[in-house]
């Protein structure tokens, strides 16, 4: 036999390490070395893979020895043990199996006493298992070691959100970023106002504000020396990183752990689900509150373009359907081309719904009354104002309040008296006064009727708040409003603002044409606003567009 030409292959990974488990690079090295010696084999070269795990297979130095196997330059392939070739016991099988017979190249584990140039090696598929076993323990460790600390709520992403930075004594903790919250901030204000994706980024652009890639790259946390090898680029915000920092709840101070796991040795990264994710709350300071958060988020997934002409309503998320509370669509309509709301629920399934029509015209010229009407009321007289919106969304309680406090006494009271019920019943019963069928009875009876009694109180107790709440919320309505006297245009800005929707009602018809009633639900004020159409039929069933009459 002449003489063989050897690869001796080494691997240790990461995991390796932290266990303990395996001997260092240097003495896998110096230990096959010593068997290719004592065993007459030359030595071609040594190939090492440090820090790269046994699962994966697409390791640097393992794939220079496979291209030294395929141009004929190795005849033997030794490694420490089955471990070191790998722990996928399928594909270690293949190698030593399949691949290295079929390339008449020998394989020689040595700890694990396996040599393909004899036949008995049939422990090694068992070693090959117990290998990937271990692996699949490790990963499994691994893997609840991280949901701890994440329960913990501990951060523990490479990199801090843009308007954080990670604590200079704890990288697991975020602080606030000053030289980058008010980006977020403005990002959440603009938001908030009615602007999409596309208009907070062009503003962005505009005013040259830099995007959290620059601030990444100027702070040497990742490179992208490329992309901003063009200056201009740092102001380039793509609508996905918006729509990213607008969606994600690390700026109401709440941690969001394990969105993304490791399918094990697949190696691909995969989504979990909403269940499998962790949540801890108030984990850092917020930077914006929770109405901001609910309302950005609220505006950016009800705009839309509406129109072949790009032409994006002021009402866009605010108009509603007053019967199936749906959004009403912007269209066309007639030969004149009117911008015309219809029933998105109607234009789906004309039996679903009634179209609920009304021309943008109309309704631009009806809310501008109403918000001129009451914010020059607010300006003049705020106690009257403040009065009017009490007495709009007592009106619109259908009066709720005015006995919720002696009914919330009333179920106090005999709350109490139940509790002294099933005082009394125990005695008698510890006393023999009444039998255990009658006290079986007695009990679920009272039993039932303190938990009924309890929903009541909470329910009554809630809604005294929500009273209590409304004189507040009136007095901010009437403050905003009156900042708005004299107001001749409607925008996105001052609508989304004020409003916060506008459900418009199906038309009746009358003898003198058409009636049609819109509701305005007015920011901290409520149902306060309401108008009248009146329009005419047309004898196909349309109706033709004139200017509307208010009441």
């Amino acid at each position: 036999m002449g003489i063989l030409r050897t690869a001796l292959y080494c691997r240790l990974s990461k995991d390796d390490m932290t266990q303990g488990d395996s001997e260092s690079i240097k003495t896998q090295k110096a230990m096959l070395t010593q068997y290719a010696k004592e065993h007459g084999f030359l030595v071609v070269d040594v190939y090492v893979d440090d820090g790269w795990s046994g699962l994966n297979f697409d390791r640097p130095d393992f794939t220079r020895m496979l291209d030294d196997i395929e141009a004929g330059k190795i005849d033997v392939v030794i490694t420490k043990d089955l471990s070191r070739l790998g722990r996928d016991h399928l594909k270690v099988g293949h190698f030593t199996e399949i691949y290295f017979p079929m390339k008449n190249v020998r394989y020689i584990a040595v700890n694990d006493c396996v040599d393909t140039a004899n036949k008995n090696n049939d422990i090694a598929a068992l070693k090959n298992v117990m290998n990937e076993f271990y692996s699949r323990d490790n990963s499994r460790k691994i893997r609840s070691s991280i949901r701890a600390r994440a329960k913990a709520g501990l951060y523990r992403c490479p990199f801090a959100p843009l308007g954080y930075r990670k604590a200079s004594d704890n990288h697991n903790k975020l602080v606030v970023d000053e030289e980058t919250a008010w980006i977020v901030k403005k990002i959440f204000e603009y938001a908030n106002a009615g602007m999409g994706l596309h208009k907070i980024a062009v503003a962005f652009r505009e005013e040259q504000v830099p995007c959290p890639s620059w601030w990444q790259y100027t702070r040497g946390e990742k490179d992208y020396s490329k992309r901003f090898a063009v200056l201009s680029n740092k102001y380039e915000w793509s609508r996905g990183v918006i729509r990213g920092i607008i969606g994600n709840p690390v700026y109401l101070g709440h941690t969001i752990m394990c969105k993304h796991e490791i399918v094990f040795k697949v190696g691909h990264c995969k989504k979990t689900s909403d269940a499998d994710r962790i949540r801890v709350d108030n984990t850092h300071a917020p930077l914006v509150s929770q109405d901001i958060f609910d309302g950005a988020n609220a505006k950016i997934l009800s705009r839309k373009r509406d129109t072949a002409d790009n032409f994006v309503s002021p009402f866009s998320g605010l108009v509603k359907c007053g019967t199936c509370g749906k959004a009403l669509g912007l269209r066309y309509w007639g030969k004149d081309r009117h911008r015309i709301y219809i029933c998105c629920t109607y234009n789906r399934n004309t039996k679903a719904c009634s179209d609920h029509r009304i021309f943008y015209d109309d309704l631009y010229d009806a809310v501008l009354a109403d918000i001129q009407y009451h914010a020059q009321l607010a300006y003049e007289d705020r106690d009257k104002a403040v009065a009017l919106a009490v007495k709009m969304n007592a009106k619109a309680d259908k009066g709720k309040g005015n006995s919720s406090e002696s009914k919330l006494k009333q179920a106090q009271k005999r709350y109490d008296e139940v509790t002294r019920l099933f005082d009394r019943l125990y005695e008698d019963s510890l006393s023999g006064r009444i039998s255990s069928n009658n006290f079986t009875r007695l009990i679920d009876k009272y039993q039932s009727e303190q938990t009924q009694l309890l929903e009541q109180i909470n329910t009554l107790e809630r809604t005294m708040q929500e009273i209590k709440d409304t004189r507040q919320n009136a007095v901010q309505w009437a403050d905003m409003m009156a900042e708005y006297a004299g107001i001749q245009e409607l925008t996105v800005e001052n609508l989304n603002l004020l409003i916060e929707r506008i459900e418009v009602f199906d038309r009746t018809a009358t003898e003198s044409g058409a009636e049609q009633t819109i509701r305005i639900c007015y920011r901290f004020g409520g149902y306060i606003g309401e108008r009248c159409f009146r329009t005419k039929f047309l004898k196909w069933g349309g109706y033709r567009r004139k200017p509307a009459e208010t009441q």
